[in-house]
């Protein structure tokens, strides 16, 4: 039970690796109010040591941040709120403001983005991440179009365009490399309209043998090792840029326009929601209110690790600078 995050902070007396068993589902929380607010939140959590066993898994890993102090650079992933592309877009425009001077990013490639930016390289978490690259399941037939979970587009030799919008998608279609074509099921659609982005979304094009790759969610491994999955292609990354997609299939598919302001003021709303809230206190009730102490002749016992957090919101100020950056941004969405 947790949202575990690994933090990574880099200044002028080094590098230095935390570790937080809750901040994954919130770390915009974390990182909103700017590099000060970050720091003195990252610098109150469990330090640990580099080695492999202070690591989280990478495949299940929910969140993380290098903050490195002396590149000025963010990199993170993480947190429920950053699912839906509108709300993340709208908080990186707003921590372009709050964290000036800074160069600040997604990590799509999860863990391995934050270690690979904190000069420690990707191959210090990348372990197996095992399962097997499963296809996307449940295609969705014509007017089930608000339950696309991932679009797979292709264009074949003839020029022809298919759609396959999937229902459920365990693992990225891209991991599939070339035999995707021999895997995607019949019932694909000529034309589609989409009332909502999906979540991830794959365009191929037999005619020039190019694949083009986007995703909302950080994918664990798959940017590294696309040219390897996909030979004698030219295959694109596109971060979460699913309007390339959409520009590639004309008119025949066709994505809604983003409401950036919606997305931040509903960004906005829940963090300030989710301000000093501590998970701990609730969750060791069921317990007995204490570890240990359940009835005369049962005890429980606690991973150590479930506490490992120690909750720092920002200051009145901080927050206060916030809804004045946030009030600014609106003006230019």
């Amino acid at each position: 039970m947790g949202h575990p995050a690994n933090f990574i902070l880099v200044d002028a007396t080094g590098r230095r690796l935390y570790y937080d068993h809750w901040a994954a589902d919130t770390i915009g929380d974390v990182l909103i109010a700017g590099p000060r607010s970050a720091t003195r939140y990252v610098t109150a959590q469990r330090v640990c040591e580099e080695r492999d066993d202070e690591w989280l898994e990478e495949a299940s890993a929910e969140g993380g941040a290098t903050i490195d102090h002396r590149a000025r650079r963010l990199v993170f992933f993480g947190d429920d709120l950053m699912r839906e592309i509108p709300a993340r877009r709208a908080f990186l425009r707003l921590l372009a403001l709050t964290w000036p001077g800074w160069d600040v990013r997604w990590a799509y490639d999860g863990l391995g983005d934050v270690a690979d930016h904190a000069g420690l390289g990707r191959a210090a978490v990348r372990r197996d991440l095992g399962g097997e690259r499963t296809m996307p399941e449940g295609l969705l037939p014509g007017g089930e179009e608000d339950r696309v979970a991932h679009l797979v587009t292709l264009r074949d030799e003839t020029g022809v365009l298919t759609a396959y919008p999937f229902a459920r998608a365990d693992a990225h279609s891209a991991w599939q490399g070339p035999e995707l074509l021999h895997r995607l099921p019949e019932g694909g659609l000529a034309r589609l309209r989409l009332p909502a982005v999906p979540g991830s979304g794959l365009h191929v094009d037999v005619r020039t043998r190019t694949a083009d790759v986007w995703t909302a969610a950080a994918v664990p491994g798959l940017q590294p090792v696309l040219a390897e999955l996909w030979p004698g292609w030219r295959v694109r990354f596109r971060d979460d840029q699913y309007e390339e997609q959409m520009r590639r299939c004309a008119d025949a598919v066709t994505f809604p326009p983003l409401d950036l302001v919606a997305g931040l003021d509903e960004l906005l709303t829940a963090m300030a929601r989710r301000c000093g809230h501590d998970p701990v206190p609730a969750l060791l009730e069921p317990a007995g209110r204490r570890p240990g102490h359940v009835g005369p002749n049962l005890t429980v016992e606690l991973n150590p690790l479930f506490t490992a957090q120690s909750p720092i919101d920002p200051t009145p100020a901080e927050w206060s600078a916030v809804l004045q950056a946030a009030t600014a941004l609106r003006g230019d969405l």
